[in-house]
């Protein structure tokens, strides 16, 4: 059983063997950890490892440091565990109740590490998410919390395969080219040259350009050649392993010089024979042939390890016989799971564009045909999960006695591994391109030694320097002073990287605008070094990618949107947390949601979004005093305005916007059959441009929004519709019992009670189907009081009605009979209707003097029972309350007096009179 103080040892040993520790930050772990924070919803992830005495981040957002001492480590608990570690509540965990980053900054109360675990089963650290608050954490988050945690594994190993493989391909390169003394020469199945060192031009005199590709048996004398003995060599070595031959050689003059050879087969990882391997030299040199072993078994390792990224041996038709692990991790499949499946038709077989990619025009099948070699040739493959990959591709093909039996492929994927000359000239490539575009690049030269800038007018234009000056020269502090701070030390680090020996300078940065804007840019270059290797210039290139990422926070606002809408179950939360998100993304000071009144001149904010010291604009607004634009939302037509003070609709008089720092304004209209309903506003302080991405980003979020209302207003309704029901209900027994008492009171006898009661519940069913049924038209106030108190009045003179001819709309007339009709069932079940001498007074009339005309109602009680005021509001009444007001606005009052009840509604008569 290992003890604590041999796990802390084997971690040492392990992460001296990865070389990560005090590393500068590198961008796939800096993305890793941001895409942690952000599938999440996490504001702190950190690739921690335990180094000693201290955890040191490889990398971290949110948490601002690069290391913590040991004893504040929450992630030492987790490296003790073989998958994810959770605590949801870090107060409440005795292991980390105490904990220094617990009781004080910053407070963390959520905890969730997956261990980063070697493949000898050694922790080397966690990756981590961090919260302020308490959270659950579901197995969805284990699950991508497990799998990034095993892509931080895959690219430190990936790390430490690229930094052992540098060093063993700068090793094994010097040792053939310092071996001037040998003659070292490789051949492909016929014996044509494909390697030829420093040592055998020394010899034989021959360059290397002249040799590769040729037969290899010129440097065999003329007799030993009609004797067939490079044939007799090869077929020997084939069969016996080796060939040794100590006889006459030639070189290119034509002198010959007695030497021994040895020639080998060369095999493939799997044990296919590819070629052979001869080594010349004198019989003075024989004292060295250890060392030329040493040699030969360092090359056929090279070989074995460039085939060992992912290896396939496919038959004559393209079926997979062999594929290593490496090779089924790259492409996605389960172990075992490709042998025999065709390798095009399953990870080969449409372009990236998504246009088939028959097998007759692949290189890498034609090649397996007949039998050509291919040599690091780009392509693209494509996971099983349908996602394409770049690889460089190398094919080495199975020949027995002459014929093709099929090949071996190896696949480097380029997006995760890439060889040195291969990102070279990709880079110079790009650069290349870069210098030759126009319009939104910009070329500069830093000069080292004299610490001055040349740069291009475009270029010296992003920056805000004058174009004059820079190409002049001028200091790099000129151009790095309007760098956005956050991403200063990311520049700096890249240039840290650069000159302490990188390739190539790439590094995307923001640039602060003198508007106060930012633009994104994404810079490439790489040193020119003079004939002491040292650094003496650093051309290169910046590109405005702005658009780029905009397009990317807009497409991520869209999701978080979609995501904190579908919790939301308030109409005001889902309209104020809309305008954020579109504010916040778009960079403005303002976003809002307001609803048109009734009479469509004004626009209701109840809250908006503003950035900090920004005034708010909640309340109501009149559309007047700000231009002239409401005709044209109406029309359902967007409002763009560029420029307040220049735009037509707002030129007259721009001061009540510019007062609320109004410069812009985008407002989208909501409307529903035909009608404006609401409208979505934006606001900046400074002119801008509304481009179309940007207005059908916002109609983006019109749409989530409006489909959110929509989803709550149609759960608000069928709550509403079963409670109502219920409620129709219990009022048409109440009702039936009230007609039965009544009729049967005053009845003379039997068959009279009968008839009565009968026409009386006929005509309740009538009233119900006008009522429910919606079928009123267009009208006049009275026939509408009438009909809906006809079936109460069981005798003349229980209503008196008062008021002027006076003409109201479909829907506020359907509502008005809804609203009497309720108060009259309650009368008759409790008030004045449920008594004989009760009376029921109702007036309307018209009121003037106000902004617009109103429209008075009022229902007067008396000669009932003494009224007692109800404790709670039953949903009668909050539905007197609401029916009609909800319809035409106004403000309605319903009391209790002893005397009876009353209630009064007071609203715009243009709203009694709408016909929507």
């Amino acid at each position: 059983m290992s003890t604590a103080g041999d796990e802390t040892e084997r971690r040492r040993e392990a992460l001296a063997r990865y070389d990560i520790i005090d590393t500068s930050a590198e961008r796939v772990f800096d993305d890793i950890v941001q895409l942690a924070s952000m599938a999440m919803g996490m504001p702190v992830s950190l690739i921690s490892l335990i180094d000693g005495d201290r955890q040191w981040f490889k990398a971290e957002t949110g948490f601002g440091r690069r290391e913590t001492p040991l004893t504040s480590s929450i992630c030492a608990h987790a490296v003790r565990q073989n998958d994810v570690f959770v605590i949801p509540d870090t107060t409440r965990d005795p292991r980390t109740a105490d904990n220094p980053l617990v009781t004080g900054a910053p407070h963390v109360r959520f905890y969730a590490g997956m261990p980063l675990l070697t493949p000898e089963g050694v922790a080397l650290g966690t990756l981590c998410v961090l919260d302020t608050r308490p959270r659950d954490f579901t197995p969805e988050q284990a699950f991508v919390l497990r799998t990034l945690g095993r892509q931080v594994m895959t690219q430190l190993d990936l790390r430490r395969a690229l930094r052992e493989r540098r060093a063993s391909d700068l090793r094994n390169a010097a040792i053939l080219e310092s071996a001037i003394d040998y003659g070292i020469v490789a051949m492909d199945l016929q014996g044509r040259v494909t390697t030829w060192n420093v040592g055998a031009y020394r010899i034989l005199g021959w360059s290397e350009a002249e040799m590769l590709g040729q037969p290899a048996d010129v440097f065999f004398v003329g007799e030993d050649r009609a004797a067939e003995m490079p044939e007799r060599e090869m077929r020997l070595a084939r069969e016996m392993g080796r060939a040794n031959d100590e006889r006459w050689h030639q070189r290119k003059d034509g002198t010959r010089f007695w030497a021994m050879g040895e020639m080998m087969p060369l095999k493939a990882e799997d044990g296919a024979h590819v070629g052979y391997l001869k080594i010349l030299r004198d019989r003075t040199a024989q004292r060295r042939a250890d060392e030329s072993l040493r040699q030969q078994t360092a090359l056929l390792q090279t070989v074995t390890d460039h085939l060992s990224e992912a290896v396939f041996q496919l038959s004559t038709d393209d079926r997979v016989t062999f594929a290593n692990p490496a090779a089924e991790a790259m492409l996605g499949w389960p172990a075992g799971s490709l042998i025999g499946r065709n390798l095009h038709a399953t990870a080969h077989h449409h372009h990236p564009d998504g246009s088939p990619f028959p097998a007759e025009e692949c290189e890498v099948v034609r090649a397996l045909q007949s039998g050509e070699p291919l040599r690091e040739r780009e392509a693209v493959f494509f996971r099983r999960d349908g996602r394409p990959i770049d690889v460089v591709t190398s094919n080495a093909p199975i020949i027995e006695n002459g014929v093709v039996q099929g090949a071996v492929l190896t696949i480097a994927d380029v997006t995760e591994r890439k060889a040195a000359g291969a990102r070279l000239r990709r880079s110079e490539e790009r650069l290349s391109l870069a210098l030759n575009a126009s319009g939104m690049i910009g070329t500069w030269d830093w000069d080292l030694k004299e610490n001055l800038v040349y740069a291009d007018a475009n270029f010296a234009r992003i920056y805000s320097v004058d174009p004059e000056r820079a190409a002049q020269g001028a200091p790099l502090s000129e151009y790095t002073r309007n760098f956005h701070p956050d991403d200063m030390p990311v520049f700096q680090a890249e240039l840290g990287r650069l000159f302490a020996g990188a390739d190539e300078f790439a590094c995307e940065y923001r640039i602060v605008q003198p508007d106060g804007s930012y633009r994104w840019l994404i810079a490439r270059g790489r040193l020119v070094r003079d004939s002491h290797h040292s650094p003496v210039r650093f051309p290169g290139a910046s590109v405005d990618i702005t658009e780029r990422k905009r397009a990317e926070e807009r497409q991520s606002a869209l999701v978080e949107l979609g995501d904190r809408l579908r919790e939301l179950q308030n109409a005001a939360e889902i309209v104020f947390v809309a305008a954020e998100i579109a504010g916040r993304t778009l960079g403005l000071i303002r976003a809002a949601y307001g609803s048109i009144d009734p009479s469509q001149e004004h626009l209701d904010i109840a809250r908006d979004w503003t950035v900090p010291s920004v005034v708010t604009i909640a309340g109501r607004h009149r559309f007047s005093d700000y231009g002239s634009y409401l005709p044209d939302l109406q029309k359902g037509h967007d409002v763009i305005i560029a420029d307040v003070e220049t735009d037509p609709r707002t030129l007259a008089d721009p001061s009540a916007l510019l007062a609320l720092d109004v410069r812009t304004l985008l407002n989208i209209p909501l409307m529903e059959r035909g009608r404006l309903v609401a409208v979505f506003c934006l606001h900046d302080c400074r002119p801008r441009a509304w481009t179309p991405d940007i207005i059908r980003f916002v109609r983006n979020v019109v749409d989530r929004t409006r489909a959110a209302l929509a989803r709550l207003r149609a759960e608000e309704a069928q709550e509403l519709l079963n409670r109502e029901l219920s409620h129709r209900m219990k009022n048409l027994l109440a009702m039936v019992q009230s007609i039965a008492t009544q009729t049967m009171r005053s009845a003379a006898d039997v068959d009279t009670a009968k008839e009565v009661l009968a026409g009386r519940l006929i005509a309740l069913g009538q009233a119900h189907d006008l009522l429910m049924g919606g079928a009123l038209g267009s009208t006049l106030v009275g026939p509408v009081v009438r009909g809906a108190l006809k079936l109460h009045e069981d005798r003349p003179g229980r209503f008196r009605l008062e008021g002027p001819d006076i003409e109201i709309g479909a829907k506020p007339a359907l509502s008005l009979a809804l609203m009497l009709h309720e108060l009259a069932t309650n009368a008759a079940k409790y008030g004045a209707l449920s008594q004989e001498t009760g009376t029921v007074l109702i007036c309307w009339e018209v009121v003037t003097g106000a902004e617009e005309p109103q429209l008075a109602f009022s229902w007067t009680e008396s000669g009932g029972p003494p009224v007692i005021p109800p404790a709670r509001k039953g949903f009668g009444t909050r539905f007197i309350e609401r029916g009609l007001a909800g319809q035409v606005g106004g403000v309605i009052a319903l009391a209790y007096p002893a005397t009876g009840v009353t209630c009064a509604i007071t609203a715009p008569l243009a709203a009694f009179q709408a016909d929507g």
